[in-house]
């Protein structure tokens, strides 16, 4: 399955007089950076709807971004899949497709 690569533009949020700029959400053949939110749905930086996601398991960490770090399956609506981690609601999530998929690309 070969699909298009998805590079979110304009990702940038002016705050206290401030202009901030952040990287949005990134999705190729093999990686992937998206944004975990409610209800189990994965989304863009501008809360746009790329598929679902589920955690499979966690463990405590010292960290100024969270205390618990989540081993997360992706699944987009187009139906590839990736594995990653990240801190969960409202985080990023960075992750890789998963190797069965890999090998059919």
């Amino acid at each position: 399955m070969t699909a298009t690569t998805y590079t979110e533009p304009d990702c940038t949020v002016e705050g206290g007089g401030r202009t901030f700029d952040a990287g949005g959400a990134y999705v190729d053949d093999q990686f992937i950076i998206a944004y975990p939110v409610g209800g189990g749905i994965l989304g863009n930086w501008h809360g746009g709807r790329m598929g679902t996601w589920r955690a499979t398991s966690s463990w405590r960490v010292q960290s100024h971004y969270g205390t618990h770090m989540y081993q997360i399956i992706a699944t987009l609506d187009d139906g590839r899949i990736y594995t990653g981690r990240g801190f969960g609601e409202g985080m990023s999530f960075r992750g890789k497709r998963i190797a069965s998929q890999r090998r059919k690309s």
